[in-house]
């Protein structure tokens, strides 16, 4: 499996993995108070079972003095007059009730519940529910303590809380190593590019001298060949030993251009000038397959770049749109300037990139014709790059390939 669909997978396990943890700890928690609830209202049912039992047997509600537990902050009898018959504080008997929260429940069975607040700040859970008697029935008002309850809601929001951080830490910690491990497979990539710009090179170096050498003397005895001979087959022939003399000599320079690690000599380029000269290199080229050309545009000033090196990016370039137009179309070159920054588009009519050639358009040996040496773009992206520019591939809105050249201009003198 490759490291990236791998590194995917590990991260859509480590994601399904935190949401079903996050699941269970928020699950957890929502359910902790319902919880709680359950266990105050169970246990007010059993204490007020309790008093009730107890007031049954002692009419006179003096047992009750007598009856207590540790769940119960308080808990007081009143009639359906309002008046209080018991209360844990043996003062407040025998007055009125102060507020009304008694009458519902005094006026037909049912239980009401809530958490109020004591003068002493305490949360409690009162409860108020019919306690019958022989005689009449009155109110039993009982208000518990919470804080054994609560500690499940505790419990929950710490689990809740740990949860987070942990994987909070664990998320943090695991895309640090995962950066690290990316930087690292990119220190890997670049010595591996770098290893093979060092073979390439000594593989220029080889064909600078053991071939361009040979190929210069082939192609002038060709050259020579075709002026003396007679016969028109023999010129033909002599005719195409030139041209693939000169491909070969492309060939090898893109390859010494690529591999030589040179400095980038200082210069300055008129650009509308250099559009126009590389152009009418190819205008019989370009007569014969169709081809239009559509110049627009100004750049006020010169770009950075050598005259030569600006040539040869855009030799590269129309000859790639010639050959992606074999049956006629046109080339549009836009020229404009931002600031400091020149910018050449170059479009052209033809099928424009396929998905994967947009993805490795600079990669070096990277072609989709079977004639092509896979260089030129390579070779034009390394020369924009060694004089600060930024050159960019993609397919037009409405057909066609996009290549875009940005180049800094030369600066003003103050």
């Amino acid at each position: 499996m490759p490291r990236s669909r791998f590194t995917h997978s590990i991260l859509w396990g480590c994601l399904l993995l935190t949401s079903l943890l996050l699941w269970f700890a928020v699950a957890n928690y929502r359910n902790a108070e319902p919880v709680a609830q359950s266990i105050l209202r169970g246990m007010s049912l059993s204490l007020g079972q309790a008093i009730e039992a107890l007031a049954v047997r002692d009419p006179s509600l003096k047992a009750l003095a007598d009856f207590s537990s540790h769940d119960s902050a308080y808990f007081s009898l009143i009639n359906r007059q309002g008046v209080i018959r018991f209360h844990r504080n043996p003062d407040l008997i025998g007055s009125r009730i102060e507020d009304q929260r008694y009458l519902p429940v005094a006026a037909a069975p049912v239980i009401t519940e809530e958490r109020i607040r004591l003068g002493t700040g305490e949360v409690v859970f009162e409860t108020q529910q019919q306690l019958h008697l022989p005689s009449e029935t009155m109110v039993l008002r009982l208000a518990l303590h919470t804080w054994q309850a609560d500690q499940i809601i505790r419990r929950a929001r710490t689990g809740l809380m740990v949860i987070v951080v942990l994987l909070t830490v664990a998320w943090g910690f695991g895309l640090w190593v995962l950066r690290l491990q990316q930087r690292d497979l990119q220190r890997r990539e670049e010595m591996t590019r770098h290893e093979q710009l060092v073979r390439l090179g000594e593989l220029g170096a080889v064909l600078a001298h053991e071939v361009r050498t040979p190929l210069a003397g082939i192609k002038g005895f060709a050259q020579l060949l075709r002026e003396r001979v007679q016969d028109a087959r023999q010129q033909e022939y002599a005719g195409k030993i030139v041209t693939e003399s000169e491909r070969l000599e492309g060939l090898v320079t893109d390859l010494l251009t690529y591999t030589r690690q040179e400095t980038m000599q200082s210069g300055s380029a008129v650009v509308l000038e250099l559009v126009q000269d590389a152009w009418e290199s190819f205008v019989a080229e370009a007569v014969q397959a169709g081809v239009g050309v559509q110049i627009t545009g100004a750049i006020a000033r010169p770009v950075a770049c050598p005259a030569d090196r600006l040539r040869q990016l855009l030799l590269n370039l129309f000859s790639n749109a010639l050959q992606a137009m074999p049956d006629g179309g046109t080339v549009q070159i836009n020229l404009s300037n931002d600031g400091e920054q020149a910018t050449i588009l170059i479009s052209d009519s033809g099928p424009g990139f396929a998905e994967e050639s947009l993805k490795r358009a600079f990669d070096p040996f990277y072609t989709t014709r079977a004639s092509g040496s896979g260089l030129g773009l390579a070779v034009c992206h390394k020369i924009v790059a060694g004089y600060g520019g930024i050159m960019t591939v993609a397919n037009g809105s409405s057909g066609g390939a996009n290549v875009t050249l940005q180049l800094p201009l030369v600066k003003e003198c103050a």
